[in-house]
């Protein structure tokens, strides 16, 4: 079981029909699929810059682009929208497309909509991204958002800013040891290394153009292949899923190895409670 752990409801994922081949031309089976840029057919081809700069600095610096650029399109005012566009894909391909909500903490009636929307959309996963919407992560609203989280057995996708927060993630996952938390790109892992003790916390490996061999080699080496996942970030990245498995294959794994992080993983740890057979 090949499953695609992180990518964007837009490019190559914008439709049922796009969504169908671009699976079955990468050999994936599922996707999880969160919501992006509305209406936008458009991928995007970054360059390898992980060639050139080897550390996590690369990361933080692209988040800031990151920033710049979804302030400058106003993309964050379409999250509601994008949350109803997912779940509609999902009932096009209940077999191939696993729906996020995007949750945006700076939104006050947040937990309201979760509540509301979660018998509606039937959604398998939170998502929290903090270069589109620039919250704390310590704040009120994102420790409400954990407490229903765990309550309701869904793990938390979250995209960190920069290293001050992932400092107080490390804080707040310490605290929140049983809910299952997913890092988008592996952002802060050198960090957390010596201060995570919340073993419910995996790492997801897209943006392959955004981290060394030498990060992921540390990453599975100081957590285990067990918590790392495979992800694309589509469309922002041509091929992502392909570039990651070379990564992988560099590091010689075995089989199995490759196996539980290209989709076993996902499957048996992150989506065990709700059931991943079901959908």
């Amino acid at each position: 079981m090949i499953i695609d752990g992180h990518a964007h409801a837009c490019g190559a994922y914008l439709t049922p029909e796009n969504i169908e081949k671009y699976l079955a031309i990468h050999g994936i089976d599922k996707v999880v699929l969160c919501g992006g840029e509305p209406n936008s057919i458009k991928n995007y081809a970054y360059p390898m810059l992980s060639n050139l700069f080897k550390g996590q600095k690369l990361s933080y610096f692209f988040n800031k682009i990151i920033c710049r650029v979804t302030k400058m399109n106003h993309v964050a005012n379409n999250i509601d929208e994008q949350n109803e566009f997912v779940f509609n894909l999902s009932c096009q391909l209940p077999q191939k497309v696993i729906n996020t909500y995007w949750a945006n903490p700076l939104d006050e009636d947040c937990i309201h909509k979760l509540k509301e929307y979660y018998p509606i959309y039937k959604f398998k996963m939170i998502k929290l991204h903090q270069c589109w919407t620039n919250f704390d992560i310590s704040c009120e609203q994102c420790t409400a958002i954990f407490k229903w989280a765990t309550n309701h057995h869904l793990p938390v996708f979250i995209h960190l800013l920069s290293h001050e927060q992932v400092v107080k993630f490390v804080e707040i996952a310490n605290i929140f040891m049983d809910t299952t938390f997913i890092v988008a790109h592996m952002i802060g892992a050198d960090y957390m290394n010596d201060t995570l003790k919340n073993e419910n916390v995996f790492f997801d490996l897209s943006a392959p153009q955004l981290y060394s061999l030498d990060i992921l080699n540390k990453c599975m080496k100081n957590f285990g292949v067990q918590r790392l996942l495979l992800g694309s970030d589509t469309p922002y990245g041509i091929d992502n899923i392909d570039k990651v498995r070379k990564k992988l294959i560099q590091l010689s794994l075995s089989d199995n190895e490759i196996a539980l992080i290209c989709g076993d993983n996902i499957a048996n740890s992150c989506f065990e409670a709700t059931g991943f057979n079901n959908f």
